[in-house]
């Protein structure tokens, strides 16, 4: 079997995570309708029941402090109703450093080679790409 890179479990794993706990916070705890949740997470009415009802993305369970920033992402995509926020939102909580972990420790579990890997937290990883 092929080793997986970070992007790949992250991917898998990660972003359909951050998806089920919006579209659980967004139905159970702001009221919204499947029907409105799907169109403010860009997926299927379907793909909302599955989150609710951990038929997907349950592999992945996120600390309160990162729930509370989905909170605050689920607020934010309800003010501001586009894809580009959704995007940035995806983004932000995708990039926490425990969700970043969670993403290390995955990536970890199915590496054997991997064991004391820590590139994602290495100094300089994260790049600036000049503006022109």
């Amino acid at each position: 079997m092929q080793e997986k890179m970070p992007q790949e479990i992250e991917v898998r794993y990660i972003l359909p995570a951050i998806r089920r706990e919006l579209a659980r916070i967004l139905v159970e705890e702001k009221g919204k309708s499947q029907k409105k949740a799907s169109k403010l997470l860009d997926v299927t009415e379907a793909a909302i029941s599955q989150y609710l009802h951990m038929k997907r993305a349950k592999e992945v369970i996120f600390s309160p402090e990162v729930i509370e920033e989905i909170r605050k992402s689920a607020d934010i995509l309800t003010a501001t109703p586009t894809r580009q926020r959704l995007i940035g939102e995806m983004y932000r909580i995708s990039n926490l450093t425990d969700v970043r972990q969670i993403l290390c420790g995955i990536h970890r579990s199915q590496s054997k080679d991997l064991e004391s890997c820590n590139v994602c937290f290495e100094e300089g990883m994260v790049l600036q790409v000049p503006h022109k």
